[in-house]
C-alpha cells in the first residue's frame, strides 16, 4: 500500500476524511448484502455461495488495507494528535465492531450452511483482530492537542456519539 509521506493533518484532510466515510459505507453495504444473501445459502446454490465468498474476500482485503493505513500513521514515530487523524479511529472502530458482531452472529446468519463460508469468516475475524491490535497501538501513541479547549467533543467523536 502506498500512502504519501505527508504530515498527519494533511493526510487527514486530503485522504482519510474523503475516503474513510465512503469506506465505512461500502463496508456497511457489503455487510447488509452478506446478511441478506445468507438466507438463500445452500450447498446447491453455487451462485449465492460464490457471491458471499467474494464479498467476504473483499471485506478481508478491505480490513487489510485499513490495517496498512493505521500502520502507516504509527510508523511515522512522531506523537499523534488525535484531531489530526480524527477520521481514522472512528471509522476503523466502526468496522471492527461491525465485523465482530457479524462473526458472533454467524451461526444464526448462515444457519446450517456455516461450513460453506467458515474459512473466510475465520480470515475476516483474524484480520479484524489484527486491525484492532494495530488500532490499540495507534491509540497508545495519540495525544490530545493542548490547544483544544473542549476535549469532550473529541472523546465523543471516538466513541461514536
Amino acid at each position: 500500500m502506498f500512502l504519501p509521506h505527508m504530515n498527519h493533518l494533511t493526510l487527514e484532510q486530503t485522504f482519510f476524511s474523503q475516503v474513510l466515510p465512503k469506506t465505512v459505507k461500502l463496508f456497511d453495504d457489503m455487510m447488509y448484502e452478506l446478511t441478506s444473501e445468507a438466507r438463500g445459502l445452500s450447498s446447491q446454490n453455487l451462485e449465492i455461495q460464490t457471491t458471499l465468498r467474494n464479498i467476504l474476500q473483499t471485506m478481508v482485503q478491505l480490513l487489510g488495507a485499513l490495517t496498512g493505513c493505521v500502520q502507516h500513521v504509527c510508523a511515522t514515530q512522531e506523537s499523534i494528535i488525535l484531531e489530526n487523524i480524527q477520521s481514522l479511529p472512528s471509522s476503523v472502530l466502526h468496522i471492527i465492531k461491525s465485523t465482530f458482531v457479524h462473526c458472533k452472529n454467524s451461526e444464526s446468519v448462515y444457519s446450517g450452511c456455516l461450513h460453506l463460508v467458515s474459512d473466510l469468516l475465520q480470515a475476516l475475524f483474524k484480520e479484524a483482530y489484527s486491525l484492532q491490535k494495530q488500532l490499540m497501538e495507534l491509540l497508545d501513541m495519540v495525544c490530545m492537542d493542548p490547544l483544544v479547549d473542549d476535549n469532550d467533543d473529541i472523546l465523543n467523536m471516538v466513541i461514536g456519539e
